[in-house]
């Protein structure tokens, strides 16, 4: 789905939740669980890339469960903000997601975490991250669902719905910006894209952890949803948690 607006300047500035320490170690938390659960064994010795790690709060939380840690972003200013100690266990990199500056089956584990709304050709972005994998290597996948009524970075409903220049004309209406950049998938859309690998779904998992589901009581409501009720449901979730396995 190519985006001819290119990448948007300034999102680490812009974006009051990507500099959130609180929130990206929830994020983190919530990456670091999905690993060790369903990742293959090995995880000590494998060779990790974090595509669009910011300013390397995620990151950085991340990397101990990995033998090496590349962290990969676009966006200089959020490079630039990278804590001293942050940059120790972690190798970052200023670079294009679309053209990842690694040799082919270089890394075996890559986070992808909400990241393909935001890079200006996202079928691009896959098949980079598929050439750099090395066979048997895991994604870990999270990214906003198209159909989600309400728009996951600005809040306003209905948003990411609109033709593009209406959806310009919606955020400068609200006063939140200028261009509306980012371009969502639904669920069968993001299948064809990650269609070059093996998808294990962890979203119904990660909703009955205290790392997406704050609440003890909706999270032994999910456990106790029937599965058709559960299938109905699912098409229309906020955000997708996968794994993608390399054939």
């Amino acid at each position: 789905m190519m985006n001819k607006r290119g990448y948007q300047p300034e999102f680490y500035t812009l974006c009051d939740g990507v500099r959130d320490p609180a929130i990206r170690q929830r994020k983190a938390e919530k990456i670091r669980w999905a690993l060790t659960t369903f990742a293959p064994a090995g995880l000590a010795h494998a060779v990790g890339l974090d595509v669009g790690c910011s300013s390397g709060l995620m990151t950085a939380a991340v990397a101990p469960l990995l033998g090496q840690l590349i962290g990969l972003d676009y966006d200089s200013v959020a490079l630039a903000a990278i804590a001293p100690e942050d940059r120790t266990a972690v190798h970052y990199l200023r670079g294009d997601a679309m053209r990842l500056p690694l040799p082919d089956k270089s890394v075996t584990v890559v986070l992808c975490a909400q990241v393909y709304e935001h890079v200006p050709d996202d079928e691009r972005l896959f098949h980079e991250i598929h050439r750099v994998l090395a066979p048997g290597g895991i994604v870990f996948f999270s990214g906003p669902n198209w159909l989600f009524p309400i728009e996951p970075h600005y809040f306003l409903p209905f948003l990411h719905w609109l033709p593009a220049a209406w959806a310009d004309r919606y955020l400068q209406w609200t006063g939140l910006g200028d261009h509306y950049y980012e371009r969502l998938r639904s669920l069968w859309s993001l299948r064809r894209l990650t269609a070059g690998f093996v998808v294990q779904d962890i979203s119904l998992d990660l909703l009955r952890t205290p790392f997406v589901t704050g609440s003890p009581w909706l999270r032994r409501l999910v456990a106790q949803l029937p599965q058709p009720l559960w299938a109905l449901i699912y098409p229309w979730l906020p955000n997708f948690n996968w794994i993608l396995y390399k054939r």
